[in-house]
């Protein structure tokens, strides 16, 4: 069932939760906790919470565009939602209805409004009036003060759900609007024919697939955007091990030039002339080698074999570069090509664990959020082996050394945690944090035991993995080994169970 209602579904439902509601006292007004959306809440959504001396039960209401409904559930319904903001409208609400009696339950004739009426507290004579305007396009709230005998139909607003900046354009009392561009007789959907209870849960079936389908949306973004990342990085990769294949022969000119040390050929300016005798029809030839003055010819020797080593570095560190982000060019593609099937969790856990967006635990302030959001502008995904934590914290894992230089010295920020195995050449593991924030030990004994796996060591039994921020982790130069300082460490075995779930992430 869609939530949008036409006048004919909203008169039918109204009468149905009329009899349920009517009578009953406000005791409070949420904002509902909804877990299976990104914010942990939906904005424009609320919840009135009712009691009476015999029962009690919750409305549901939005105004959210394109999704504009109302239910009614027989018991205090969802929890109130820790992260929601309190919008100026919504604390209104609290203030003139908390405590109020719910008078009446009606709707306009032909038009897709519902209009609840409470007392007003220490006014006899008049009425609050919750006003739902649920025209799809353009739902909107209301809280009006009326006089209760009096048929004037036009009503005083206390407080709207939109916010106008433009004070010439505010409206300062309602009109009610006539209907009579409305559809004589829209149709009934047969949902609406069950009980109220029945329809909220429908209501609900219908929110989680909204949720499933944004989650999904959400992810295949940052999977696209991820691919197109991926793409470049692998032209860059091309790029670099091209150049380094057309670099100089460093390792030709360190042999012609260590073949002549026993007659040492003279420095002529920046140059030596070494005669070279591999040519293939036998022949010889002179070479002209460039020298730097300030060195010996054994010293020259030497940092041509340097450079030659460099060479081979640079090109086995591209090559690698290039195979890994074809491999997830590859992966994030066959993702992005697969039918997601509705409300399939596990599917959908998958692809928001490849595109790095699996929710995580604990909630984010307003603040917070802005930070995050600053914080991560500029940084890019890891296109290595990625993992969550039971905290729902993503690990990062470089399998080789050369994954170990691109993850630790080109992905990681300052403030991430950064783990290496103490002693033993191995993995380096990742946590990318939140400005601010720590990782929790659960999190950090499950990146030890990545680490350890990673690095060969399941079996060794009891080991220490160091771990610190990565701004104390140090490339050692003409090398591919770091060094680090300000470490702590942690003493761990290898817990079957716990790797067994961090693995199940990426079966095969």
């Amino acid at each position: 069932m869609t939530p949008c209602l036409n006048w004919r579904e909203l008169e039918l439902l109204v009468q149905k939760i009329k009899p349920e509601v009517e009578g009953l006292f406000v005791d409070r007004i949420i904002v509902p906790e909804r877990p299976l959306f990104p914010d942990q809440y939906l904005k424009g959504e609320w919840i009135i919470r009712l009691t009476g001396r015999k029962q009690e039960g919750a409305i549901l209401f939005s105004i959210r565009p394109r999704h504009p409904y109302l239910g009614w559930l027989g018991s205090k319904g969802p929890k109130a939602s820790i992260p929601a903001t309190r919008s100026p409208f919504d604390l209104s609400l609290s203030k003139y209805l908390r405590g109020a009696k719910l008078l009446e339950c009606t709707t306009l004739p032909q038009e897709r409004v519902a209009i609840l009426w409470f007392s007003e507290e220490g006014q006899a004579h008049q009425k609050l009036g919750l006003i739902l305007v649920f025209i799809p396009a353009a739902p909107e709230a209301f809280l009006v003060t009326a006089n209760k005998n009096s048929e004037n139909q036009e009503w005083k607003i206390l407080c709207r759900s939109r916010t106008i900046r433009d004070e010439s354009k505010i409206q300062k009392t309602y009109t009610l609007p006539n209907g009579w561009n409305a559809p004589v007789q829209p149709p009934i959907r047969s949902e609406l024919t069950s009980d109220s209870v029945s329809i909220y849960r429908i209501l609900e079936q219908e929110l989680k697939l909204e949720a499933f389908e944004k989650r999904v949306q959400e992810a295949q973004k940052i999977l696209r955007q991820n691919k197109k990342q991926a793409q470049e990085r692998m032209r860059q990769s091309t790029t670099a091990v091209l150049e380094g294949q057309r670099e100089e022969d460093w390792q030709r000119l360190g042999d012609l030039l260590k073949s002549s040390l026993h007659h040492s050929p003279p420095l002529e300016g920046s140059v030596r002339y070494v005669t070279d005798f591999s040519m293939e029809d036998g022949s010889e030839q002179k070479i002209a080698i460039p020298c730097n003055p300030q060195f010996t010819l054994k010293q020259q020797v030497e940092k041509f074999y340097q450079n030659a080593r460099r060479k081979q570095r640079r090109i086995q560190e591209a090559q690698t570069r290039l195979d890994q982000f074809k491999e997830a060019f590859l992966k994030f593609e066959k993702m992005l090509l697969e039918t997601p099937v509705p409300l399939d969790w596990e599917w959908l856990k998958k692809i928001e664990t490849l595109a790095g967006t699996v929710p995580v635990s604990g909630f984010l302030s307003s603040s917070e959020k802005l930070s995050e959001k600053k914080s991560q502008k500029n940084r890019t995904a890891w296109l290595g082996k990625t993992f969550t934590s039971r905290d729902g914290l993503l690990l990062w894992v470089g399998r080789s050394k050369d994954e170990n230089l691109e993850l630790t010295f080109k992905q990681a920020r300052g403030n991430d945690i950064w783990m290496h195995v103490r002693g033993k050449p191995g993995a380096h593991l990742v946590i990318p944090l939140r400005t601010g924030k720590s990782a929790p030990l659960e999190t950090l004994l499950d990146a030890a035991h990545l680490t350890l796996y990673y690095s060969g060591g399941e079996k060794w039994g009891k080991t220490e993995v160091d771990y610190t921020f990565k701004k104390y982790v140090k490339r050692i130069k003409d090398s591919t080994e770091a060094s680090y300082t300000h470490n702590k460490t942690l003493l761990i075995e290898t817990d079957i169970q716990r790797m067994k779930r961090l693995l199940d992430q990426h079966p095969g």
